[in-house]
Order: structure tokens, then C-alpha cells, then sequence
């Protein structure tokens, strides 16, 4: 029996990388730039759009160019700089024992004074540093400048070895600075990286990729000004619907279609497809999946448009119970409240103004339902007074699944 090809899984790269060419292209000028055209890279989307498997083709792609690659998946626990300090010595000693066996590192973690954790990482034969948050008022600029001692000698042994060091990051809107707190783990690692690739006359093939849900934009320039110019920016969609031009399958519709030689889709099948799950590559996988399990299991060898629309609606059930539910019953339940009301306005996205009008609670305790709700990453600022939700067609689910209820406003 031959395998179903289609892979619904998390940042499971899927049997054929559809409508991301240009992406690719770029990544690999920007390799073959360095390093005296020094860049680094910001990939955000929603949920689903494919940014990991983006990220974990880069990860090929620069280590095919005898880069070392570091990837990693960022959590909460690194917004704290101790914790983030630890992390990223460890990252950096990964990529000094890939780079050269003959680079001597030794680390040793020790607990000095409370609460303070200091990662003693030997670079070089003679050269110590010393990676952890300071105590007292001068703990942020200790830790970056820490981190740029850090970078700039793993950098140097890359240089000298005609290689590159490439650290990249998913997750990343999970960390971010917290003045409040006087916090500044990510402040910290991109004023390093700044200082890093700083010098023209002896450039360091560094490069830093953060890859995350659309709040990593804020996150990126609160931490530090002008950072446009220090990353160049990759706004992750849907895959593009609707022939190219005559004759030819859409970038969306070729995600379903270009996998599977075993069972084939009748003509328009797979554009409609594409249409209803509106180009977005995780449904693609998981439409794909189905669709073929059961043609399989029917015994023949092409899905129809009846096949389609008998499966439809048990696949759609499917998706919202794994997919979509488990994001809303995360939230408080006060704030799934909110969620009704929002979806109940229309579309994807809502303006502040009016979910104000739409409910009757106090304007005091719909924005902490807000803040809580962009907390937990089930929605974000997409503008001034406008919100949107970090997982594609949310809306549309909640109006399906979750209908207002009279005492939500």
C-alpha cells in the first residue's frame, strides 16, 4: 500500500515546499553576501503559515554552505536574563564545537551569590569570558556587553576558518524586555550582534534570524531603535490562490497536488480546496491527509468533487477539535467571552472601538481581558485600535463553533 504523502504536523516539512521560491532565493544570496554584506532575518506569520519549515530549510541551506547552524526554540523562561544568559552560552559553545575541535572550551556553570548564575565559557587558549546578568542598576549593559565579547571571538574562529555562525531562533516573540523589571534579554542580544557586525575592515560572518507570531515586530523595536535596518523582514502569508495563468495550478493548489502520484484530484478539485482553507499550508496538509485517506479507503484513484463535498464537513470537525478548540479553551473565561463578541463583529481582525460598543462590560476590564489575551498569544496589535488573531480563520471557527452568548454584551 503506498503511504499517504501529506504531513499536518508541527513545522513538519511538508513532501513538496510550495510558493516560498523567492524566499529561498533570497536566503541563499544573503549567504553568499557575507561577510561583507552583513544582514539578519525576521520571519513572522500566523500559525500555520509555514515559518518553521521556512526556518528548518535555511538551517539546510546554510549548512550546505558550510555554515554551523544553532537552532533553537525560544520560550517564556528566557525572559529573564540569567536564564537567557545560560541559553546563549550554551548556543555559542554548540557552535564552537562544530566549528573546530582544535578551539579548547570549557564550561562551568556556578551558582555565585543568590539568585545570580554566572556561565564561564573558554573561547580560546587565553581568552576567558565571563556571560551573565551584572546585579544593581548596570545589569542590562553587563549582559550585552557580555554577549558581544561572546559573539565576536565565536565569530573570529568562524572568520578564520572561512565559515559562518548562524543562530536562529523560533519562537521568538516569546521573549522580549521588560523595563519594568529591568529585563532586557533581547535588548541585550541585538545590541551585541549590532557591535558584532560592526567592524568593516575585519567583517564577522554572524548572523541572527528570529523567527515568530506578528508581536515579534513590537518586541523587536521596543528593544532597540532603528532595528528595520538591522534585520531584513519576512512577512510570511497564505499561499497564493487562483491559476498563475492559464493552464497552470496556483502555488496553494500545487501544495495539494505535486505530493501524491498514487491519487490524482479531479479538475478544480484542488483549486476549490484551496480556496475553502484560503491557501494556508498547515489546512493544506491536513485537507490533503484526509482527502486522501479517504480515497484510499473508497478504492479509487482520483477525489472528486463529490468525494470532496461527502468529506468536507467530518474534516472541517476534525480540524476545529484539534486545531482550533484547544487555543480557546486556553483562555480564561472571561476573556473566551471576549473572543465571542469579537468574532461575532466579523472577519479576521476587530477594531477596539467596536468590541467597546458591543459589550456591556467596564472599559477598564475589557482592555485586561485584552492584555491577557495577547499574554497568551491567541491574539496581537495588527494597528493602532486593531486586533487580530494569531491563528488563521480563528475567526471564522469561533463563529462556527462559539456563538455570542446574551450575557457576553
Amino acid at each position: 500500500m503506498a503511504k499517504n504523502p501529506y504531513r499536518p504536523g508541527v513545522g513538519t516539512r511538508p513532501p513538496y515546499l510550495a510558493g516560498r521560491e523567492q524566499e529561498i532565493h533570497l536566503f541563499e544570496r544573503l549567504l553568499e553576501d557575507y561577510p561583507e554584506k552583513r544582514r539578519n532575518l525576521r520571519i513572522t506569520g500566523l500559525r500555520g503559515v509555514g515559518k518553521t519549515v521556512l526556518l528548518k530549510e535555511y538551517e539546510r541551506i546554510a549548512k550546505s554552505h558550510k555554515w554551523v547552524v544553532v537552532r533553537r526554540d525560544w520560550g517564556p523562561r528566557l525572559r529573564e536574563e540569567s536564564d537567557f544568559a545560560i541559553a546563549i552560552v550554551d548556543y555559542l559553545r554548540e557552535a564552537l564545537e562544530a566549528l573546530s575541535v582544535k578551539a579548547k572550551i570549557k564550561n562551568q556553570i556556578a551558582a555565585a551569590m543568590q539568585t545570580i548564575n554566572q556561565v564561564q565559557i573558554q573561547l580560546a587558549d587565553d581568552v576567558a569570558v565571563s556571560v551573565g546578568p551584572g546585579a544593581g542598576s548596570s545589569a542590562e549593559s553587563v549582559l550585552e556587553d557580555k554577549l558581544r565579547i561572546a559573539l565576536t571571538k565565536v565569530g573570529e574562529i568562524a572568520r578564520a576558518q572561512g565559515r559562518g555562525v548562524a543562530l536562529m531562533f523560533d519562537e521568538a516573540h516569546s521573549v522580549y524586555d521588560r523595563g519594568a523589571k529591568r529585563q532586557y534579554p533581547l535588548g541585550a542580544l541585538l545590541s551585541a550582534i549590532v557591535a558584532a557586525q560592526d567592524d568593516d575592515d575585519n567583517p564577522l560572518p554572524v548572523m541572527l534570524v528570529l523567527c515568530g507570531l506578528p508581536p515579534l515586530i513590537g518586541n523587536i523595536h521596543a528593544a532597540r531603535s532603528n532595528a528595520e535596518r538591522l534585520f531584513r523582514a519576512e512577512e510570511l502569508d497564505n499561499l497564493s490562490l487562483g491559476p498563475e495563468s492559464q493552464g497552470e495550478l496556483s502555488a496553494a493548489a500545487e501544495a495539494l497536488v505535486r505530493p501524491t502520484s498514487d491519487i490524482a484530484y479531479a479538475s478544480g478539485v484542488a483549486e476549490q480546496i484551496a480556496r475553502d482553507v484560503d491557501g494556508y499550508p498547515y489546512f493544506i496538509q491536513w485537507f490533503g491527509e484526509a482527502l486522501w485517506d479517504a480515497a484510499d479507503l473508497e478504492g479509487t484513484t482520483t477525489i472528486t468533487s463529490a468525494l470532496y463535498k461527502r468529506e468536507r464537513k467530518a474534516i472541517q470537525h476534525s480540524l476545529d477539535d484539534e486545531f482550533f478548540e484547544p487555543r480557546y479553551r486556553d483562555a480564561r473565561q472571561a476573556d473566551q467571552g471576549t473572543l465571542r463578541v469579537a468574532a461575532s463583529l466579523g472577519g479576521e481582525r476587530f477594531n477596539r472601538a467596536d468590541l467597546d460598543a458591543a459589550t456591556h462590560r467596564s472599559t477598564g476590564a475589557l482592555a485586561q481581558s485584552l492584555t491577557r489575551l495577547i499574554a497568551d498569544n491567541l491574539i496581537y496589535r495588527d494597528d493602532h485600535g486593531v486586533y487580530a488573531y494569531t491563528a488563521p480563520l480563528f475567526g471564522d471557527f469561533m463563529r462556527r463553533r462559539h456563538e455570542r452568548h446574551d450575557e457576553d454584551g
